[in-house]
Formats: C-alpha cells, structure tokens, sequence
C-alpha cells in the first residue's frame, strides 16, 4: 500500500518530469515570450461545424481541492491534479466569443499549488491557409497588454495544444500567419 507521503513524492516528482518535458518539446523557440501584437492572430473558429446556439459559452463548478476533477467546455479542459488548489474553489470557463480560440480561466488571478492541465483542441478550427505548427498557446498580460506564449504541446493527430499552467487569466490559441 502506498503512504500519502508517498502519493505526494510521486504526484510531484511526475509535475516536474512533465514540466521539464513540455519546456524541451515546447510550442515556441522562445516559450515564455511576448508574441509580436503586430502580426498576433487569434485563432478562429469554423462556427457552422459548432452545433451552440449562443455566441457565449460559460460553465462553473466548484472543485475539492483534496481531489481535483475535470472541468469541460466545449473544446477547453481543464484537468486539477489533487492538492492543486489551496481549497474548494469555484472554476469557470468563459468562451465571450465563440468566433475565436479565446478563454477567460476563473477564479481570475489564482495561483495553484501545482501546475494544471489545459488541453484546447482546434477541431472547429478554419485551417484554410495555415500551418499547424505555428498555432501557440498564449495567456493575456494586462500589464502589457500583449498574448504572453506559454510551453505547450501540439498533438496534430488529435488537433489538441496541451500546457501546464500555474494561474489562472485568459488563455488563447494564436498563430502568427
């Protein structure tokens, strides 16, 4: 039987190994740059493969910090390992503009205790004219006001960009084409 001291090692010794993968593999030479506001383009939705009738999308729910769970919103997921967060906590998922890959993560500005799974996928995406490899993800600096690149995984099979995060803001996929 495994002690929970044990179990904590182990979660945290995996959150490290993972972070240090996703940093060499990351989506970006530079993963924790500034993308250039002149040529930053959010990534667009094709609206008529969505079957939502709203132009919003917005889900929350409160987690168990011992346990962690899953929130879902259409094509955002958001996965908290157990003892991410300091203690139960609404999560929600705003989508303010089904036209564009933008997300709005609340509780706004909380910081976990170990880095949480995003998975967006690009399903929906209007890929006419664009290279798969140049979608990012990015959260949005209010102090600069520019989209901020985070180390991310693309996986083209499954058209998902895969980041650990250490806070909570609005999070998008751009593309510089």
């Amino acid at each position: 039987m495994v002690k929970m001291k044990d179990y904590r090692s182990i979660m945290a010794l995996t959150a490290l190994v993972l972070m240090a993968l996703f940093s060499t593999i990351g989506c970006s030479k530079m993963p924790t740059a500034n993308d250039d506001p002149a040529t930053t383009t959010l990534l667009k939705r094709n609206l008529s493969a969505l079957k939502v009738t709203d132009a919003v999308a917005h889900i929350d729910t409160v987690l168990n910090a011992a346990e962690g769970g899953v929130v879902t919103l259409l094509d955002v997921e958001l996965d908290f390992p157990p003892k991410a967060l300091p203690n139960d906590t609404l999560i929600s998922i705003d989508i303010p503009d089904l036209a564009v890959f933008a997300n709005d993560f609340g509780t706004n500005g909380l910081i976990f205790n170990v880095p949480v799974r995003v998975t967006m996928s690009y399903r929906d995406a209007d890929l006419s004219g664009l290279d798969e490899t140049t979608i990012k993800m990015a959260w949005y600096n209010p102090h600069s006001g520019n989209w901020d690149i985070i180390d991310c995984h693309i996986n083209p099979l499954d058209m998902t960009v895969t980041a650990f995060v250490s806070h909570f803001s609005a999070y998008a996929l751009i593309t510089d084409e």
